[in-house]
């Protein structure tokens, strides 16, 4: 009897964690990859690399945890309207932006506030083909 106890405890298990996984696909958006989160501060973003796929859209949570205005700039794709910055965020800010990188390669970001990826605050996204 304890045998089908735990077995039926297992089978349930199963099951909720693929409703979570499920869930988890559901509030991203279909077709979405999300990233991840990158935080911004002390001259640096943390993670400082990014994985993608040329053509699916990828979803970025950034953080400024910094005591000043910091940015996420691809300063060799231009984004429309924002001439490459993707956000600007304040003190304390979070977005989420989403990134669809027409071009397998390696692209750089920095941020673009004078002095700031000349101290380290520099990062790439490696897209695959």
């Amino acid at each position: 009897m304890k045998r089908i106890g735990c077995l039926g405890l297992a089978v349930v298990m199963v099951v909720a964690f693929a409703v979570l996984v499920r869930a988890a696909r559901d509030f991203r958006g279909e077709g979405d990859e999300f990233a991840g989160r990158i935080v911004l501060e002390d001259m640096r973003f943390a993670p400082n690399r990014i994985e993608a796929e040329v053509g699916v859209p990828l979803r970025v949570q950034l953080t400024n945890r910094g005591t000043e205005r910091h940015d996420l700039s691809f300063q060799s794709l231009h984004m429309p309207g924002l001439e490459g910055v993707e956000a600007i965020l304040e003190p304390g800010e979070s977005r989420t932006i989403t990134l669809t990188f027409d071009e397998p390669g390696t692209h750089t970001f920095v941020c673009s506030v004078p002095g700031h990826a000349a101290a380290g605050m520099t990062g790439a996204a490696f897209v695959s083909g």
